[in-house]
Parts: C-alpha cells; sequence; structure tokens
C-alpha cells in the first residue's frame, strides 16, 4: 500500500490546513464564475468547496490523484456536487480536456520531474490565457523538514525558494506571473500566456504584497 493510501482515512485529522490560509492562497487565481477548474493532487478534495464557491455550483469541476483511497475519501464527501473524480498519475498519465485554471495544492514536492509535468499541464491542459497555480500554505522550510522526515515512506522532493523555482520554469519557456513565499504561504503563479489574454496580479499583491 503507497503512502497516501495509508493515510487516507486519517489525513484531514492530521493535515487539513486552516480554511482562510486556503481561501487566500486560492484567491490568487482570481477565479470567476463558469471557469473550469483542473484540482491535481487533489487527495481528500480539501479544496473542492472553496473552488466550488468561486466558480458556481453548476460548473464542473475535475479532480485528480493518484491514490484510490484518497479519491474514495474526495469522492463519499462531494457525491452530487458535480466534481468528477479520476484516478491518474499526472506524471505518466495525459489528461483530457483544458481548463481555465489548474490547482496543484501541496503536491509539488512529490513530482519526480517537477519542471517537465508543469510544462506538460501548461500546454496540453489549460487554455490560452489559463493559470496554474502551485500553492502550500506553509512555510517552505517547514515543509522540506516534513518531507525528509518522510523519505522512507514518500518521494519528496526539498522544495527550492519560490525565485529559484521561478526561474527554472523561465529558462524552458514558461511565463510566471507572480512568486511568493513566507513562514506562512509558498506559492507559484503560472499562465500560458495567449494574443488578448492578460493576467492581472493584483489579488497576489493585495493578499501577500
Amino acid at each position: 500500500m503507497n503512502f497516501f493510501d495509508e493515510m487516507a482515512g486519517v489525513w484531514d485529522r492530521t493535515s487539513r490546513p486552516d480554511a482562510d490560509r486556503l481561501g487566500n492562497i486560492l484567491s490568487i487565481l482570481h477565479l470567476s464564475e463558469g471557469e473550469k477548474v483542473l484540482d491535481v493532487g487533489t487527495g481528500t478534495g480539501v479544496m473542492i468547496p472553496f473552488i466550488r464557491e468561486r466558480v458556481g455550483p453548476y460548473t464542473p469541476i475535475v479532480a485528480v490523484d493518484s491514490s484510490e483511497k484518497m479519491l474514495r475519501e474526495a469522492s463519499w464527501r462531494y457525491a452530487g456536487e458535480g466534481v468528477h473524480f479520476i484516478q491518474a498519475d499526472v506524471e505518466r498519465d495525459r489528461l483530457a480536456g483544458r481548463f481555465d485554471a489548474i490547482v496543484l495544492y501541496s503536491v509539488f514536492p512529490h513530482f519526480r520531474y517537477p519542471v517537465d509535468t508543469i510544462a506538460r499541464l501548461v500546454t496540453d491542459n489549460l487554455c490560452c490565457g489559463g493559470r496554474l497555480l502551485i500553492a502550500h500554505t506553509q512555510g517552505r522550510k517547514h515543509l522540506n523538514q516534513i518531507h525528509e522526515r518522510l523519505l522512507s515512506r514518500v518521494f519528496s522532493r526539498q522544495l527550492l525558494p519560490a525565485a529559484e523555482q521561478a526561474a527554472q520554469f523561465t529558462r524552458v519557456g514558461l511565463t510566471v506571473t507572480s512568486f511568493g513565499e513566507t513562514d506562512d504561504y509558498y506559492y507559484l503563479l503560472l499562465q500560458r500566456v495567449g494574443v488578448g489574454h492578460e493576467l492581472s496580479v493584483s489579488i497576489a499583491e493585495a493578499i501577500y504584497g
């Protein structure tokens, strides 16, 4: 049994973050009603109600995770709420469809090929002008300590400083529109650039300066 399957039943009791922090970090995406969202690494679906609040009650949400038992927990919680759950490993499996926004909450350190994976998601699954958010509601140093302790149980990389990670993305031609980190959060916001699509980062600036 893999680590996330093993932890699925107790995950929300041990890892559930503060709702205000979740709402604030998701606000960086500036989601609008009717926008299609892909939630990568949904886990038990912690981001789903915050996404639903922003895109409205009738817009489908696609939630992906590699853990069967995590998805089972999420689908039980959000049955009948217009969420389409898919078991897939986004590093290995190609996902169908294009989205206005992609959320990767608390999953990025577990990618073995982080730049390649993000580049493929942007290219294959974002609409022109679409946004991709890598987000954590804890600081990088704290997260790196946690992941170091878990290395014997699950693959984890050490997070780079947000500026260094942004530079890695930029070097392969990705557009990073905003990034930041403190002891309480870590995020990078990317965009698939298209004619006539400009992203306002005023929301991120308003929240995090």
